[in-house]
């Protein structure tokens, strides 16, 4: 008896471990689906009109940035051209945010229809690349002082030392023939927080030059300038003399250049006396203001005297740059 009663309860035993591994089997080949069930997008969630219910993770973030490829569209800038006098406008482009994508899709409820989370890709270039800039930002007390640089490197110091006392910073267009000779001053000014940008690569007739010679005046130069200072200047191109014409604007937009003329002019180079420079600037201030000076004598003399007056008008004073991109 005692022996059919072990046999029983080995087979009772045998039979459990069966369903057991059977059990477990049957758990393993589900698991899939029960995770599908657990981690995955809901059921009927739909994205840009494709099923993706019941996709893992790594699957839908997959499909998402296939999906991203074919919505993504480049950027087209803005070109002038001078011959026919056309201007073809920018086009934005088309970009997909695939993060946010994904974490919309797996918080979808079930039968959600979905599209993918899209932002627009501003052009580089822009039409207004093409118009001279005589002002910035007119929308507040905001102005910018200019120093173009073609000689003058004795009074720099001095001018660099009343920035820093009053708190501004300028930005100075170099002319190339100047970096060669002083590339230690040209650093200074970087170190001293200010802007960088470009006055060509000598002081020539912009209006006169071929297309060809203008490409050479701004990139030559501005390859100089990222040697010296180790950084790309900003794109701006103040044209010596002022000059300006279609193929000067043509070809410093089509560059990324915008052309800087500007508001005041202080004509400092003739070397008035400092208060005629100081009359000058806060008689015909405005908001937006580009105000353009030159390393002088007077200059120096006059500048902590305009800096005093305009803060006291309410002025805050930054480069052109920020000038340009807070309008």
């Amino acid at each position: 008896m005692a022996v059919l009663i072990l046999e029983r309860v080995k087979i009772v035993r045998f039979f459990c471990g069966v369903f057991l591994v059977l059990m477990i089997i049957w758990g393993i080949s589900r698991w899939p689906e029960a995770g599908r069930s657990l981690y995955g997008v809901k059921d009927r969630v739909t994205l840009e009109g494709l099923s993706v219910e019941r996709l893992l993770p790594h699957e839908l973030r997959a499909l998402v940035e296939e999906l991203a490829k074919r919505r993504t569209l480049p950027p087209e800038n803005a070109g002038f051209f001078p011959e026919t006098g056309e201007l073809i406008p920018e086009k934005a482009g088309l970009g997909v945010d695939v993060e946010s994508t994904v974490e919309n899709v797996l918080r979808a409820q079930p039968g959600e229809a979905l599209s993918l989370v899209t932002y627009s890709i501003p052009a580089a270039v822009t039409r207004d690349f093409f118009t001279p800039v005589f002002k910035g930002d007119t929308s507040g007390k905001k102005a910018s002082i200019t120093v173009n640089v073609a000689w003058g490197e004795e009074e720099i110091p001095a001018l660099l030392a009343i920035l820093r006392e009053h708190g501004v910073k300028a930005t100075f267009f170099f002319v190339g023939d100047w970096v060669r000779k002083f590339p230690d001053l040209v650093r200074e000014i970087r170190r001293e927080g200010h802007e960088i940008a470009n006055h060509g690569l000598y002081h020539g007739h912009p209006a006169k030059m071929s297309r060809t010679e203008l490409h050479r005046l701004i990139m030559e130069n501005a390859r100089l300038l990222d040697e010296v200072t180790g950084e790309p200047p900003a794109k701006l191109f103040a044209p010596p003399y002022g000059e300006f014409n279609s193929e000067v604007l043509a070809v410093a937009g089509n560059l990324g250049y915008r052309t800087i003329l500007w508001t005041v002019d202080t004509v400092d180079w003739k070397r008035p006396a400092p208060e005629v420079i100081i009359q000058r600037v806060t008689g015909k201030i405005e908001p937006g203001a580009i105000i353009l000076m030159h390393p002088t004598a007077p200059t120096v003399a006059a500048l902590g005297t305009i800096i005093e007056n305009l803060k006291a008008q309410g002025y805050t004073l930054l480069p052109v740059g920020q000038l340009l991109r807070e309008g």
